[in-house]
């Protein structure tokens, strides 16, 4: 089980350019005032039956000054020793831009936080190339975060965090949704491969938000 896991780690982490520059979805796959595409959720997750508990996903709500660099943080609690792999996406405003570790390249810049930072196995991405219809019709980007253990050792608290530019000409009080995405390739997931531990990942995720001061 451990070698499957790590071989699915490596090639998620090799697909990642794929993952990050195709369209998959529907224009009818999201609902208004969501960036969440519930009717693919639905779809992959049809037959999995409900958790009564799982982990919970949180983007941490931030600040940042017109011009400055919010540090967007995804964390997870209720989950510490209970997931090997995850993959999953965050969405927020193309007025805003990912800071990336070399320019032109789409290596998104990031701080592994305590929950994924021993992971052997770590990448983030902006997304290039094609985007799905729910992204371009929202005005969207995207950074896709996938980290893997060999076995499950992924804690709770910050999974990882993220640095994205805010324009120079933002007014203080001015507010950017940063939201998960849920793509076909996304998962957050244990050694015994629960299926119902997954659906409950990604059904109760928790936006945030970045305040301009």
């Amino acid at each position: 089980m451990k070698l499957k896991i790590i071989s699915f780690a490596a090639a998620l982490l090799m697909a990642a350019p794929a993952v990050c520059g195709c369209s998959m979805f529907k224009d009818d796959e999201k609902e208004e005032n969501t960036f969440e595409t519930d009717n693919a959720l639905d779809e992959v997750f049809a037959d999995v039956p409900d958790a009564e508990s799982g982990p919970l996903l949180k983007i941490q709500d931030t600040e940042a000054e017109p011009g400055g660099i919010a540090e967007v943080t995804v964390s997870v609690s209720n989950a510490k020793d209970k997931w090997c792999l995850c993959g999953f996406h965050i969405v927020y405003d193309d007025e805003l831009d990912c800071i990336n570790v070399r320019e032109g390249e789409p290596d998104a810049k990031y701080t592994a936080g305590p929950a994924s930072s021993e992971a052997p196995l770590r990448v983030a991405m902006e997304w290039f190339g094609t985007k799905p219809n729910e992204m371009l019709d929202r005005d969207l980007d995207a950074i896709f975060y996938t980290a893997a253990f060999a076995d499950d050792y992924g804690g709770d608290g910050d999974i990882a965090t993220f640095y994205i530019q805010i324009p120079e000409d933002a007014e203080s009080g001015d507010e950017y949704d940063v939201d998960f995405y849920y793509y076909s390739t996304d998962t957050f997931k244990g050694m015994d491969d629960d299926r119902s531990f997954e659906k409950y990942a990604f059904s109760n995720w928790e936006g945030g938000k970045i305040t301009v001061k």
